[in-house]
């Protein structure tokens, strides 16, 4: 079995390993940017370094997991831009992602998921959705029926995203919010924790509260 390097060392990096464990993997350690991690571990597996330790692995001999996760996805932060530019960075000189399924999530047949996209415990994904390359679907999150969900997003823990949805590449849709049936919510934007989105949201824009408004970031 081909072993796995995991990108980031952070808390989502924990689930991961624990989904890949559950599904028989072998590590071959994790990476992170900091320097203080570096010849620690993380739930029993070795942080050997920086990202330069993937370049002594040809794209052949291993798989990649991308655990860059929320803790920097916070209003007006940029976690999904680096989870973005780390995929598409490695993608393009030959590496492959883990599409990281858990045995407790439902999955309907007819649903299409995209290379390296998670989808956690207890998390619904819905006939006919479809869900990006490098997307989170996280803890318990629903995604229904003939949602078109983009690449490098992260549906959190809870949230609930109706029918006939679409979201663009990189949306942030927070713990616990609801997006009800055919809206639209642009590329990028942020939609936080316990929001109810009951109409289309702009490309970038942030948004809060019930019904959900946008708000301008100081």
């Amino acid at each position: 079995m081909t072993e796995i390097i995991v990108i980031g060392a952070g808390g989502h990096a924990r689930v991961v390993i624990a989904e890949l464990r559950a599904g028989g993997h072998k590590f071959a350690g994790l990476v992170d940017a900091d320097a203080a991690l570096h010849g620690k571990a993380l739930d029993g597996v070795p942080i050997l370094g920086g990202d330069d330790v993937i370049d002594g692995h040809p794209p052949a001999d291993i798989i990649l997991a991308n655990a860059i996760g929320n803790r920097r996805a916070r209003i007006g932060d940029s976690a999904l831009t680096i989870r973005r530019t780390l995929f598409e960075r490695f993608v393009a000189r030959g590496y492959r992602f883990a599409s990281i399924i858990s045995p407790a999530a439902f999955i309907s047949p007819t649903a299409q998921l995209g290379h390296g996209c998670h989808i956690f415990a207890g998390a619904i994904v819905q006939p006919a959705a479809v869900i990006g390359a490098n997307t989170i679907v996280n803890t318990g999150a629903q995604v229904d029926h003939d949602c078109v969900i983009g690449a490098h997003c992260h549906i959190t823990p809870g949230a609930v995203v109706c029918g006939a949805v679409t979201l663009g590449d990189e949306v942030h849709v927070g713990a616990g919010a609801v997006i009800v049936h055919d809206v639209n919510v642009g590329a990028r934007a942020m939609i936080g924790a316990g929001a109810v989105v009951v109409s289309d949201v702009a490309a970038g824009a942030t948004v809060l509260g019930n019904p959900a408004r946008p708000v301008r970031l100081k």
